[in-house]
């Protein structure tokens, strides 16, 4: 059976897709997008006017996501931020907001500091390239209070593994993770580098003390908690991740990538693009022995665009390598005919969020990044000797296989 496709799935994306058609928030999508406006600080465009009140309805509904599994006495795991869908049965919008990342299968669990958790796990033949538990204090800022990474996750044979959360130590249990009185929820990442083959693994939870439960949270309640998860996320991710991390780098440069205060099992450099029809930015990534990273294009308010469709991005299993073991991506609105090209999907302006995981010690020293913002016609002569190039025919090959492994983890039998 598919992992993702759930009892707990299908019922929780029913009732936040029942609240965000039941209840109103446009008062509230209205303050995000003016937050949103005023941190891209000059006059939109119409392809980025195009696309805001789509981030904004995205990330209503991911707001609603989050509060309708935010009941730590009643947990499930919960995948969030996906693009629209109709999946087991249900039409709905998408949740994405803030780099999402096309490779990433993101599940949440709402945890509580003075509960006892137990979570089951299964790895399948092929999983994931990269998996992390992140113990958080905050829905927006993910804040990590402490996490269980893939290189210490312990495996029975049979593929099967137990996590256990509470506020004890470990006292020699492997898979623990110790929580405190500041943790809300755990959030679980399965990075898949090679789409066709890998899965992400099989998840459930369950709350094993005994404490009273208190009554189960209302709609309306739900539909409350979210407007002010909207509100707060909109200057977060506006005034914040937008403005003062992405639109305050050198344009057209991707700086070196560092480990932030949130996710700090994971690198990243923020950055934004402007790029005309007959440019290219020119990316050479020395990944540091980095075991798994990825280079994507996001529209102007930091969505994935068609990874479905669109080779809009490149991970460490899907680029080839130069001969020096670095990487070159060619980022550019034209196919430039070159095997690592990162489709801008016809934008000239966007955002960039380089990730880069399962780096010894987290350490990025061995890491570097170099871009240049070249015209096509001179393309050919500063790529490195060997760069591979495809025909035509063969990028269309390469993205129905793309779009093949995308749809495997939606698909049903």
């Amino acid at each position: 059976m598919n992992p993702l496709a759930t009892t707990d799935q299908q019922q929780l994306d029913a009732r936040a897709f029942s609240i965000y058609t039941a209840y109103d928030f446009s008062s509230a999508k209205a303050t995000v997008k003016s937050a949103y406006e005023a941190a891209y600080g000059s006059a939109l465009d119409a392809q980025e006017s195009a696309t805001l009140d789509a981030a904004v309805d995205e990330l209503t509904f991911a707001s609603i996501q989050k509060e309708v599994n935010s009941d730590p006495y009643r947990p499930k795991v919960y995948e969030l931020l996906t693009p629209p869908k109709t999946w087991l049965g249900i039409q709905e919008p998408g949740g994405r907001y803030a780099y999402d990342n096309p490779d990433a299968i993101y599940r949440w669990i709402p945890i509580s500091g003075s509960e006892q958790y137990v979570i089951h796990g299964h790895r399948y033949a092929d999983g994931p390239s990269d998996v992390t538990f992140s113990l958080i204090n905050n829905v927006n800022s993910q804040g990590t209070i402490a996490y269980l990474s893939a290189s210490d996750l312990v495996i029975d044979n049979n593929g099967d593994y137990t996590v256990t959360i509470d506020s004890s130590a470990a006292n020699g249990r492997p898979n623990h993770i110790q929580s405190t009185s500041a943790a809300v929820q755990l959030f679980v990442r399965n990075n898949l580098g090679d789409w066709s083959t890998e899965t992400p693994d099989s998840l459930t939870v369950e709350r094993v003390s005994t404490t009273k439960a208190p009554p189960a949270l209302t709609d309306s309640a739900i539909a409350g908690a979210a407007t002010q998860d909207l509100l707060t996320g909109g200057t977060n991710y506006g005034k914040g991740l937008l403005s003062a991390s992405t639109l305050s780098a050198v344009i057209n440069t991707i700086g070196t990538p560092k480990v932030g205060s949130g996710l700090v099992t994971q690198a990243n450099s923020y950055s934004h693009f402007s790029i005309a029809s007959d440019e290219a930015l020119m990316v050479t990534l020395n990944p540091g022995g980095a075991g798994y990273f990825v280079l994507p294009v996001t529209n102007p308010w930091m969505v994935s665009v068609d990874p479905d469709t669109h080779q809009s991005s490149l991970n460490s299993s899907q680029a080839v390598a130069n001969a020096d073991g670095t990487y070159t991506f060619v980022i550019s609105p034209e196919d430039p005919g070159v095997y690592n090209w990162v489709d801008t999907v016809g934008m000239t302006e966007g955002t960039i969020m380089l990730r880069l995981q399962k780096l010894a010690s987290s350490k990025t020293a061995n890491v570097s990044v170099q871009s240049n913002l070249v015209k096509l016609t001179q393309l050919a002569s500063v790529l490195p000797a060997g760069t591979r190039y495809v025909t035509p025919a063969e990028r269309q090959q390469i993205v129905a296989a793309r779009s093949a492994g995308y749809a495997r983890r939606r698909a049903v039998p």
